[in-house]
């Protein structure tokens, strides 16, 4: 497994994990570790209400298409959503392309206190897995962005 430690503009450490048979260094890499960085807090929160809800699973990041969106975008959006482990959703992609067997392993072990695993679905149909800790841990970035949606 590959692991990437970064740090964000307010000086907290965000660690990516991937599996070691997935592309690396790529501009789509790239794209998803900033993204991971800059939302952490946002994809934390929603990997501990999914786990706290429903169960082992998975935050989905899914890139939207701007043309939808209710007002004119310059960049793209993504959409945060929870997949259970057996959900159809997860069940579907994995036919597609996902590493099952990596993916297997993270739900049966990862501790939603302390991170989160994570599916970066792209536009293109392009589907890839990491598993992210950072800090703040979860339970607390599920209270602070709950406190800041009030």
């Amino acid at each position: 497994m590959r692991r990437t430690t970064l740090i964000d503009e307010n000086g907290h450490l965000v660690t990516i994990k991937a599996p070691t048979d997935m592309p690396e260094g790529d501009r789509l890499e790239s794209n998803h570790h900033d993204f991971l960085v800059d939302h952490w807090m946002d994809v934390a929160a929603a990997s501990f209400y999914g786990f706290k809800r429903y169960g082992i699973g998975a935050v989905v990041v899914a890139e939207g298409d701007p043309a939808d969106a209710p007002i004119d975008h310059p960049f793209g959006s993504r959409t945060l959503l929870y997949s259970r482990d057996q959900g159809a959703w997860l069940q579907e992609r994995t036919a597609d392309g996902l590493p099952e067997d990596w993916l297997d392993e993270r739900m049966q072990t990862y501790d939603p206190n302390a991170e989160a695993v994570v599916i970066m679905h792209d536009g293109d149909g392009s589907v890839r897995v990491y598993a992210v800790e950072g800090d703040p841990k979860p339970e607390t970035c599920f209270e602070l962005v709950r406190g800041r949606n009030n």
